[in-house]
C-alpha cells in the first residue's frame, strides 16, 4: 500500500470525521455566546502597546493587540464584537506606557450587542 492510499483510505476519513465533529460542537455552543463591544478607556495616560486576551472560565475566546507608532499614543481601543460566554467573562490586559507596563484583570458580563466600558486609568497612575 502506498503513503497515498493509506491517506486515502485510512487518515482523509478520520480528518474529516474530527472537522465535522468540530464545526458541530462549534454550532451548538452558538447559542451559549453573546458579542459585545469592548472599550478601553485609559483616561489620559500615553498608552504606547496594548495586548489582552478575553477568557471564559475554561477557554481563551479572543485576543487583541495593538500598538502605537514611534513616539506616539494609542486613540481609541475598541474590541469589536468581542464573543462573551453566557455567564462571566475574564479580560485580561497589559498596558504598555513609556514609564513601564501595567497588568489589569477585569470581569465581564454583557448582554447580546451591549457596549462594555473598561476604565482602566486607575490602574495607569
Amino acid at each position: 500500500m502506498s503513503k497515498y492510499d493509506l491517506f486515502r483510505k485510512r487518515i482523509a476519513p478520520i480528518a474529516f470525521g474530527v472537522a465535522i465533529v468540530l464545526m458541530a460542537r462549534q454550532s451548538c455552543d452558538k447559542h451559549t455566546q453573546t458579542h459585545a463591544d469592548v472599550v478601553f478607556d485609559f483616561g489620559a495616560a500615553d498608552v504606547r502597546a496594548v495586548h489582552a486576551e478575553l477568557w471564559s472560565p475554561t477557554d481563551q475566546l479572543a485576543t487583541f493587540d495593538r500598538s502605537a507608532l514611534d513616539g506616539h499614543a494609542i486613540g481609541k481601543v475598541e474590541l469589536a464584537h468581542a464573543p462573551l460566554p453566557d455567564g462571566d467573562a475574564e479580560l485580561r490586559v497589559d498596558v504598555t506606557l513609556p514609564r513601564g507596563q501595567r497588568h489589569a484583570v477585569r470581569h465581564l458580563h454583557g448582554d447580546d450587542g451591549a457596549t462594555i466600558l473598561v476604565k482602566l486609568a486607575d490602574d495607569l497612575k
